[in-house]
């Protein structure tokens, strides 16, 4: 499969296009390896040892940073955390991806069925529009 991820059966590469399928794929990774909580909290939790801490954020990076095409890696080279990773992602991508879903929305909004043409293309236009 074309950008997987090798080690991470049924992770994608993150790139300019897939990060909404990509942030679920990976919450999901990161859920299974009980590194979740370092992309919600940055502070320390109680109890917790500030050594492990920081040995779990470097985990948790280094899972992130090895679903991530190359290209997207020299944008954010000096993250220490993975809270701070996460979040700066986030704001790369995520913004422009709800532009392209206006852009979907306006497309489906727009496709209309004239009498006379094949219904099972425009079903199948639209199904391309919505997946």
């Amino acid at each position: 499969m074309e950008g997987s991820v090798s080690g991470f059966p049924g992770m994608i590469v993150l790139n300019s296009h897939n990060y909404a399928d990509w942030k679920i794929k990976m919450e999901n990774l990161l859920i299974v390896r009980d590194l979740n909580e370092l992309i919600d909290r940055k502070d320390i939790p109680t109890g917790v040892i500030k050594f492990e801490w920081k040995n779990l954020h470097r985990k948790a990076m280094a899972t992130i940073r090895q679903c991530v095409d190359v290209r997207i890696l020299q944008h954010v080279p000096n993250d220490t955390n993975a809270h701070d990773l996460w979040h700066k992602l986030s704001t790369l991508y995520e913004r422009k991806n709800a532009l392209n879903k206006a852009s979907l929305m306006r497309k489906i909004v727009r496709l209309k069925y004239t009498n006379g043409d094949n219904i099972v293309v425009h079903i199948n236009i639209f199904m391309g529009l919505v997946n």
